[in-house]
């Protein structure tokens, strides 16, 4: 994804995410992308997730934490809060909401409100003093920069919570796959935190990782038609089950023809 403006050069994607969650388009920003789909589009986020935060999301990273972070942070300095596991308890004060893959966190699909808060973190996420001279270092750009802001600044952790990952980003196989014991991915196995689930009608799908080694519209096509089979309504299946038997009718019809005018 490039961005480009008049008199500009064009913009790389990190920039460009970092750049449209600070503008002012609506108090809520949900992030996707591009290669994600919506697999249940009938099902608001008001009731998939936001009418009930406290229970669909945690504040305590210790409950998934691959990358070993320590948690709560340890400081004489920090008040009740901020040396909380939990921070407040309080889904009031959360303003950015992200998940976890087995690498760590994951930005394919986050969402994040606008405040006073965010504001700062999107000023800082950015610094050239800090991400500039780390880019080289950080192969996930802006996923490394938000892991190395939430180890080393405890106050973030009161505003971040997270969200189990199928909730809003499940992966497909090939993405994440675990590993035996040499270090080989296993493709064909699946985890259960990770990697969407067709009974449980995850929400959404991201093709991570899809541009290495992986066909990404192949991808996306396969679950594009996935998601019209499961939501599909009385009508999509009479229609469906006419143009069926219009097709096996053309088929037997034409084919039946064709034997019988070579018999001849």
């Amino acid at each position: 994804m490039v961005c480009s403006e008049p008199n500009t050069a064009p913009r790389p994607s990190v920039e460009v995410k970092l750049m449209i969650c600070k503008t002012d388009i609506c108090p809520r920003f949900w992030w996707l992308d591009l290669n994600t789909f919506i697999m249940e589009p009938s099902i608001s986020l008001q009731k998939h997730l936001f009418n009930d935060l406290n229970s669909k999301t945690y504040r305590n990273i210790n409950y998934y934490n691959p990358l070993g972070i320590i948690h709560p942070p340890e400081s004489e300095f920090l008040d009740t809060i901020s040396s909380s596991p939990s921070g407040d308890n309080t889904s009031s004060s959360i303003d950015m909401i992200i998940t976890q893959d087995c690498g760590g966190f994951n930005l394919g699909s986050f969402f994040m409100r606008r405040s006073t808060f965010s504001q700062r973190l999107l000023d800082i996420w950015w610094d050239p003093v800090q991400y500039e001279q780390k880019h080289m270092e950080w192969e996930h750009k802006e996923q490394d920069a938000l892991e190395h802001l939430y180890a080393s600044q405890p106050y973030l952790r009161t505003h971040i919570a997270f969200v189990e990952q199928r909730k809003i980003n499940s992966f497909p196989p090939g993405a994440c796959s675990p590993k035996d014991e040499s270090g080989q991915e296993q493709k064909e196995m699946l985890d259960p935190k990770i990697h969407y689930n067709e009974k449980d009608r995850d929400f959404l799908v991201n093709m991570a990782g899809c541009e290495w080694g992986r066909d990404c519209w192949a991808e996306i096509y396969h679950y594009r038609e996935l998601s019209y089979a499961l939501n599909k309504g009385r009508w999509e299946s009479f229609v469906d089950g006419v143009r069926a038997v219009w097709k096996n009718f053309k088929k037997d019809w034409f084919e039946g023809g064709e034997q019988k005018s070579r018999s001849r």
